[in-house]
Order: C-alpha cells, then sequence, then structure tokens
C-alpha cells in the first residue's frame, strides 16, 4: 500500500488494509443488477470486520468478497441488510450470536471459497440466519463431509438454494430421515463434539497471540476481544486468563470468559468444576 493511500487510514498492519470509517465512506456503492443498494468492499485484504455502524443501515447488499477475513460477527445492527458476500477470504468462524442479533433479515449468505471445516459452523449458520434462502459454502472443506447437504437441508429449513441447486421437497424428506436415523444421531453427536473442541481451540488462540498486537494496539481500543486482552491485562492475569480457558469443561464457560475479557473484566476465578481447590492459589 502506498505512502499517499495509506495515510487515510486508520491502521495498516503488514499489508493488511483496517476496515476503516474512511474506507467504507470513499468505497463504491451501486444498485445491483438484483436492485438491491450495494456496498463493494472487496480486494482491500482487510483481515476483521468493523466501523460498519458508519453505514447507517443504508444498504441491502455488502460486498466483502476477496479480502482476509477469518470470522464472520462483528457487525452492528444492519436491518436493512439482506445479501451477505464474504467469497475468497480465509473465514473459518460463524458468529451465531452476533448475526441473530444484528442482520435478523440476511436471506442471501455467500461463503464459497474459504476455510470453513467444521458442521457444527453449519449449525452457527443456522442458528445466527433464521430467514436464510440462498446458501453458497462450494470451495470450503465442509462440503466434503459425509452426509453434508442433507444436514444443512435439515439444520435450515428456510433454504430455497444451496451451492446454486434449488432444494427439492424429496431433499427435505431426505434431509428428515437422516436426521430421525442412528446414522443423523451419531452425526448430531459427532458435530457437537466438533463445536465443544472449536470453541475451546478458538479461545485459546485469541489469548495466545498478544504479542505482535500489543506493538500496534493503542489504550482504549479494546473493540475485540483479543483488543481487550492485550490492552487491559497484567502478564499474571493474562496467564491465569488462559490457563481459566484451559480448565473450562464447556463452551459456555469459554464464552463468559470471552465477554468478561471484551468488556475488560478480569474473569477472577475460573468457574466451579468437580475438581478439588488448589491450596496456596492466590487472588488477584
Amino acid at each position: 500500500i502506498g505512502g499517499s493511500i495509506s495515510h487515510h487510514y486508520k491502521f495498516h498492519w503488514k499489508g493488511i488494509m483496517r476496515l476503516s470509517a474512511d474506507l467504507i465512506n470513499q468505497a463504491e456503492q451501486r444498485t445491483n443488477p438484483l436492485g438491491e443498494r450495494e456496498l463493494i468492499l472487496r480486494g482491500y485484504s482487510i483481515p476483521m470486520i468493523e466501523n460498519l455502524g458508519v453505514t447507517r443501515d443504508a444498504y441491502d447488499s455488502l460486498d466483502l468478497s476477496d479480502n482476509r477475513l477469518t470470522t464472520v460477527g462483528n457487525f452492528p445492527k444492519l436491518v436493512r441488510l439482506s445479501s451477505l458476500l464474504l467469497s475468497n477470504n480465509r473465514i473459518e468462524r460463524i458468529d451465531a450470536m452476533n448475526l441473530q442479533g444484528n442482520l435478523p433479515n440476511l436471506t442471501t449468505l455467500i461463503l464459497s471459497n474459504n476455510h470453513i471445516t467444521g458442521l457444527h459452523e453449519v449449525e452457527n449458520i443456522s442458528v445466527g440466519c433464521k430467514k436464510l434462502e440462498f446458501l453458497c459454502l462450494f470451495g470450503n472443506p465442509v462440503v466434503r463431509r459425509q452426509h453434508y447437504r442433507l444436514y444443512i437441508i435439515n439444520k435450515i429449513p428456510t433454504l430455497k438454494v444451496l451451492d446454486f441447486q434449488k432444494v427439492k421437497q424429496s431433499d427435505r424428506e431426505k434431509a428428515r430421515r437422516l436426521a430421525q436415523s442412528s446414522a443423523g444421531a451419531t452425526l448430531e453427536g459427532d458435530v457437537r463434539a466438533e463445536a465443544r473442541l472449536a470453541a475451546k481451540a478458538s479461545t485459546a488462540s485469541t489469548f495466545t497471540a498478544e504479542d505482535d498486537e500489543s506493538k500496534t494496539f493503542e489504550p482504549g481500543q479494546g473493540r475485540t476481544t483479543q483488543e481487550a486482552f492485550v490492552i487491559n491485562f497484567t502478564p499474571d492475569q493474562k496467564t491465569k486468563i488462559r490457563e481459566m480457558i484451559e480448565a473450562a469443561k464447556q463452551p459456555e464457560e469459554i464464552e463468559r470468559i470471552e465477554r468478561m475479557v471484551q468488556r475488560g473484566i478480569f474473569p477472577g476465578t475460573a468457574p466451579p468444576s468437580s475438581d478439588p481447590p488448589s491450596d496456596g492459589g492466590s487472588r488477584q
């Protein structure tokens, strides 16, 4: 990125451009072939979603293709948004609660050519997108999973088109039969196990990657969990938080710790478990 361009943006990091308010306001806008008002933010190597509140919920469609996003989340309330285009990123994770709360009218989600591997992320899409009609996951490792198409059709009953193929009534019947079978029960158990492992791995990664970040972020910028972790806690507190994550038995415990950290609150002690407390532990 040349100096004359980067001067206009709040931040650029190892060749990656931050999604700043300036970038959003200067981005191309158009009426797309479907008649939707669309904001185009393609090809900027954007690493994370942020600052979209400056759009004032003025768009039906948002194109964030060809960037470096790894997580679908951190959206502000965008009631008007119905189409989200995210092809050719590095997406591995879907934040179900953020989508459910802030993108309530999303009907089209394009995630082709990303890094989604687990069917538990399909579960997250089903929870986060209650009105979804058009979904594309073509080019993700997850499409090679056994029963991939039937699992999705059962999980997202509103779906009309999956990977550019119409969902037929016969597909719905097959998906329902699979869900009611022993094979379906086994698959569901596997997916829930995946979700638990992914939650722990994701949070552990967040709380171990602060070294480079701490050289970049300034105090008061903790908009994400990782930023808050870098900015607000002492080295001793960071060590204790990592230990809490490692000791967590359920995804809900991990989520509780993440929420507190994002608010800049030290979680205190690890959630109660069946293990007896160790002697001589000091309180922060």
